[in-house]
């Protein structure tokens, strides 16, 4: 059995304004990475505003009172440091990697851009066609077609059932007056966290973020809490697009939030399933029938709950041949659980592989991310492969009963309507929808 996982010295504050700062003092090259997260994220999109925290939080980039958009690209380049920014379902963040002697500047950059974006006209104007078109060329990727929809359909009005890239009609329809409405409301110091990985002192860096984000003040904000996760019931949606010759597939069931007990075990099960080449999944469908090319497994976590998923392609004639086979796939682990052998297996490549995930700094300050955002502790890292080879052949079995597919399998197929509909019919009631109907 291998030693815990040890983490490098981390210290934890909250600031007078309410930021929460983590710094973690970690030995190595002389880089910090650094990042901004605010929790909330598209899940606090306005109903007919899709996409406004996706744009909030790139045009938070392009311009602050101070800085001018090239400005922050020539200061950044200069020393050799990265900024980005981004979203998700739960929060909105800025990443930044800077080398250890221009830290200080660069925070200061960084604070500039969350805290006080200038939102130009023009930025946002140029960011939203940019974004459209993005999404128009979406329709052009079935795989990405596929995702959409099944996000869609399996969430339906719940603040997860749109991606966070948002929809082509809303963001069309984005001012920068909704951007500016959108951070007073929701970028306030209480409901962000700064963390820090590098080789400089914990108390230094304190220092230069007490420092460089002390003009970030706004009254405190409670967070929506969000909704628990729609019903699902047995059913399928076909998105059209008869130009396609190969059918993309999702099979959805419901799942569990990042914060539950059963995230470890899943985490294996899903592996078992379809984590690799040799997987139950992959064995079924493409070694033994040759129906795809590879199929994948995963569970799907959130704060407010998840999914379990199946994802997979194959040719459109055989489309209903391959759900029902991973259906039954799903069904018979469902009643045996994985082998002793086969659960071994994929316990000890989950149990090797994860020491990888932590080898940068970057990579610690996105476990440490999770941690802060979840609400969880650190041996969530620190005890990670002790967890997983706890993972018995029973829980297995006892997770997939209560969260595989059965009798609420929402089966999501992409390709031409005309032949899939009928075939599709076995697994539930029908609902077709256009390709453009997802984006």
């Amino acid at each position: 059995m291998s030693a815990p996982i040890a983490l490098p010295p981390i210290r934890r504050e909250r600031l007078a304004g309410g930021l929460s700062v983590v710094v973690a003092e970690r030995r190595g090259v002389p880089l910090a990475a650094v990042r901004v997260v605010l929790r909330g994220g598209s899940s606090l999109d306005p109903a007919g505003r899709f996409g406004l925290a996706h744009l909030v939080a790139l045009a938070a980039r392009r311009g602050t009172r101070r800085r001018s958009g090239p400005r922050i690209d020539e200061e950044i380049e200069s020393m050799g440091a990265e900024l980005g920014s981004g979203v998700d379902e739960d929060a909105s963040f800025f990443g930044l990697s800077a080398p250890l002697e221009s830290l200080s500047r660069c925070l200061d950059v960084l604070a500039d851009v969350a805290a006080e974006p200038a939102f130009p006209a023009s930025e946002v104007g140029r960011l939203r066609r940019r974004e459209v078109a993005a999404l128009l060329h979406d329709l052009d990727e079935p795989g990405v077609v596929a995702d959409r929809a099944m996000q869609q359909a399996a969430w339906g009005r719940h603040p997860y059932g749109h991606p966070s890239e948002g929809r082509v009609r809303d963001l069309a329809g984005t001012r920068r007056a909704d951007l500016v409405a959108f951070h007073r409301g929701h970028y306030r110091p209480g409901l962000a966290t700064v963390i820090v990985v590098g080789p400089s002192p914990a108390g230094e860096v304190l220092g230069l973020v007490r420092r460089r984000f002390a003009r970030w003040r706004a009254p405190e904000a409670e967070l929506p809490v969000p909704p628990p996760p729609p019903p699902m019931g047995r059913s399928v949606l076909v998105v059209d697009k008869p130009d396609l010759t190969q059918t993309q597939i999702r099979i959805v069931s419901p799942g569990f939030a990042r914060a539950s007990p059963d995230y470890t075990t899943g985490i294996v099960t899903s592996a078992v399933l379809g984590g690799g080449f040799a997987s139950r999944l992959n064995e079924a469908l493409r070694v033994n029938r040759g129906l795809t090319y590879g199929v994948r497994s995963r569970f799907e976590a959130g704060a407010a709950g998840g999914v379990f998923l199946v994802a997979t392609h194959t040719k459109n004639e055989s489309a209903a041949e391959a759900v029902q086979v991973a259906l039954d796939e799903l069904a018979r682990f469902q009643e045996e659980g994985p082998a002793p052998d086969e659960l071994s297996r994929t316990q000890g490549y989950l149990r090797g592989l994860f020491p990888l995930s932590l080898e940068t700094h970057e990579q610690l300050a996105e476990k440490l991310t999770d941690l802060e955002l979840y609400g969880l502790d650190d041996e969530e890292i620190t005890l990670f492969r002790e967890r997983v080879a706890a993972v018995s052949v029973e829980a297995c079995r006892t997770l997939a009963r209560r969260y595989l597919p059965g009798e609420r399998a929402l089966v999501v197929a992409v390709g031409p309507a005309r032949s899939l509909a009928s075939a599709m019919e076995r697994f539930g009631p029908v609902r077709v929808l256009p390709a453009r109907g997802v984006i």
